[in-house]
C-alpha cells in the first residue's frame, strides 16, 4: 500500500467516513487532503483492495 493510500484510509477512518451514516463525505475528505473527489475514491478503492487481498487471498 502506498503512503498516500494509507493516509487517505486513515483520514477517512478517523473522519467517520466508514460510519453509518457517514460523518463526512468523499468531497469533504478531498477538500481536507487537497485533491479531487475522484482521486479520493481511487485511493480508497485501491487501499481497500490491498487490505482485502491480505485478508482473503490464500
Amino acid at each position: 500500500m502506498t503512503e498516500r493510500q494509507l493516509e487517505v484510509l486513515e483520514t477517512a477512518y478517523y473522519s467517520g467516513y466508514f460510519e453509518e451514516p457517514r460523518d463526512t463525505t468523499g468531497e469533504e475528505l478531498a477538500d481536507a487532503l487537497g485533491v479531487s473527489a475522484p482521486t479520493i475514491t481511487g485511493h480508497l478503492r485501491a487501499g481497500q483492495r490491498k487490505l482485502f487481498s491480505l485478508l482473503f487471498d490464500r
